[in-house]
């Protein structure tokens, strides 16, 4: 059978790899971007199931990260080397109300989730921090994890053509098509009328201070701060009106700053380097996507900001439906909101 699917990101990847390991299937990628250069490519890499204000698990959560570490480890075994690490990730609390979801997200998950009282830092030694960490939070280098999935999908003759596909018809000659493009998949007329929202997500680098010592592990509050290498990145915007989907380094920074000025104060604009930008797609209920469109034509998109927590969760799914579509039995007119 032959599959194209559009969108070269974390979805895509991920809905590639297992579909290659499916008995006669012939694979090709299509993405105007080069990989890495979507959206997917500036994603955080913060993985773990407790994303939002409250600290509260997220629906399938446990599973999505599971899922995650399942193709990690391909990505790894492609690799040669490793594409993640298990530093824990801490959430201080900002606010009096944080703090007492926080406490008892820490009640209720005990098991992953401690209340700290006295977290400090080089970059800011006056500052004594209350808020919870996240004994299984991952920083996963998605660039690399990306190279890797796509190094697994190539040794399996999946194929990646660069090109832009302005409609679903282009693609006549296919038995299947899979639609992973987040927000892109709005510019297919016939996919247009999809319940989709484009989100504006823009991040800032900057170069870390040798006197600031280090970050052993990322912080997340109403912006996240992490170290790679001699390198800082703090993010993200949440822009549901936009005018351009370019980086705007003036609007990030005044967005982000004073965010993380409250637990990083000596940060300041003439430090940034970079500004990156990506438009992700989010849904009303803001899970994912999933649904058969037309008779050979399914969508998997509206990751939203939990792409890292989703995206091989729902490829396995999609898995399980292809093989039940392969099969012959009827799914004409079958949708699927997982």
């Amino acid at each position: 059978m032959k599959i194209a699917i559009l969108g070269c990101g974390l979805c895509g990847l991920a809905t590639a790899f297992h579909l290659s390991q499916c008995a006669d299937t012939q694979i090709t990628l299509f993405d105007k971007a080069p990989l890495g250069q979507n959206t997917s490519g500036i994603a955080a890499g913060l993985l773990h199931c407790y994303i939002g204000a409250r600290g509260k698990a997220n629906w399938m959560g446990i599973e999505g990260v599971n899922a995650t570490k399942r193709l990690i480890h391909v990505a790894e075994g492609a690799l040669g080397y490793p594409v993640a690490m298990n530093l824990g990730i801490f959430r201080p609390a900002i606010t009096m109300d944080q703090q007492s979801d926080f406490q008892k997200a820490a009640k209720l998950y005990s098991h992953d989730i401690h209340w700290q009282t006295k977290i400090q830092y080089d970059f800011h030694p006056s500052g004594i921090y209350s808020g919870i960490f996240l004994e299984s939070g991952v920083l996963v280098d998605c660039p690399n994890y990306m190279k890797g999935l796509w190094k697994a999908c190539s040794a399996a003759s999946v194929q990646k053509i660069q090109t832009l596909v302005s409609s679903l018809s282009d693609l006549k000659d296919f038995d299947l098509i899979i639609v992973t493009a987040g927000a892109e998949t709005l510019h297919l007329p016939e996919l247009s009328h999809l319940p989709l929202t484009p989100i504006k997500g823009q991040i800032l680098e900057f170069n870390w201070q040798k006197e600031w010592g280090d970050l052993p592990h990322p912080v997340n509050s109403h912006a996240y701060l992490l170290k790679t290498g001699m390198q800082g990145i703090i993010g993200a915007t949440f822009e549901r009106e936009f005018v351009s989907p370019k980086p705007d380094r003036e609007f990030a920074a005044l967005d982000l700053l004073p965010k993380i000025h409250q637990f990083f104060p000596g940060l300041s604009k003439n430090l940034l380097l970079d500004c990156r930008a990506g438009i992700r797609a989010s849904t009303p209920d803001h899970r994912p996507l999933l649904l058969q469109a037309a008779e050979k034509t399914w969508v998997l998109t509206g990751m939203g900001s939990k792409g890292l927590l989703y995206h091989a969760l729902y490829a396995e799914r999609l898995k399980k439906l292809f093989n039940i579509y392969a099969s012959k039995e009827t799914l004409a007119n079958l949708n699927f909101f997982l």
